[in-house]
């Protein structure tokens, strides 16, 4: 069957708007799976700990590189501030922007003055994107500095998502991935990632003898990539409706039947002179 003109772009808008449909589906994540996230600087994350005053604050300060090794990662320079009494620890660390592992750790102790870990390859948080009872497991080189002495040691690492599930914190409730790091044995911590919140909402720290010791609670924080990602979801969706929009305007003006000129005016004619 052949179709018409107004056939044609009748199914064209249709078909533009099932892609219509589909974009507004692919705004949400899928069932069992968080991507890494898209941080930018300023965002951060304040959470407390055990329930009490104490704040531990993670904050992204800019995108920059790093060289580890003989390789050059693009890397997220992050401070942590931990809060206790009137006290204050801050903690530098360095993540890939790719992946978000672990590049560099860098910390002042007082009387003893300044530590720093690198990680080569820098060591994996969690492998993106977390779907239930995903597993990562590796080994890298931590080389620790303090003042002139230097030290270098293989370090085991794996994690494993135990399940994706609904988590309540005073920042507000989240779809989270639960994973346990490492994966078995003890001590272990257990993360609750969320990629609406752009990093953990919760961390559960276990000690050797697998009892819960001590636990993290988010309770503010800022996370721009969420808002970005809505603002290019909303534009793609208007150009296409506006599309969408246009053909059904053409299909419709093509149904209508066209408009006759009328015929062009003749003055009356006198009547033929009559004989005698």
């Amino acid at each position: 069957m052949r179709l018409t003109s107004r056939g044609k772009s009748l199914v064209a808008a249709f078909a533009l708007a099932v892609l219509v449909a589909f974009v507004l589906g692919a705004s949400g994540r899928a069932v069992g799976a968080q991507n890494v996230p898209s941080w930018s600087a300023g965002d951060f994350w304040t959470y407390s700990v055990d329930g009490g005053s104490d704040r531990v604050t993670w904050t992204v300060q800019e995108q920059t590189t790093l060289t580890v090794g003989s390789t050059t990662h693009s890397v997220w320079h992050v401070t942590t501030a931990t809060t206790s009494a009137n006290t204050t620890v801050t903690l530098d660390m360095w993540f890939t922007t790719s992946g978000l592992r672990l590049a560099k750790t860098s910390g002042t102790v007082p009387l003893f003055g300044t530590i720093s870990i690198v990680f080569d390859p820098p060591q994996p948080q969690a492998v993106f994107p977390l779907a239930q009872n995903g597993a990562w497991s590796g080994t890298t080189s931590a080389t620790t500095t303090f003042g002139s002495i230097s030290n270098t040691a293989s370090v085991p690492y794996s994690g494993t998502v135990i399940d994706e599930t609904s988590l309540t914190v005073p920042a507000g409730t989240f779809t989270v991935a639960r994973i346990r790091s490492p994966s078995s044995g003890e001590p272990h911590t257990v993360n609750y990632f969320s990629e609406a919140a752009g990093w953990l909402v919760k961390s559960d720290s276990y000690n050797v003898l697998g009892t819960l010791s001590s636990t993290q609670e988010l309770v503010s924080y800022k996370y721009s990539g969420t808002l970005a990602n809505l603002v290019l979801l909303v534009v793609g969706v208007v150009v296409v409706l506006a599309v969408v929009a246009a053909v059904v305007l053409v299909a419709i003006r093509r149904r209508r039947p066209p408009i006759m000129a009328p015929p062009p005016y003749a003055p009356p004619q006198a009547p033929p002179p009559q004989g005698p």
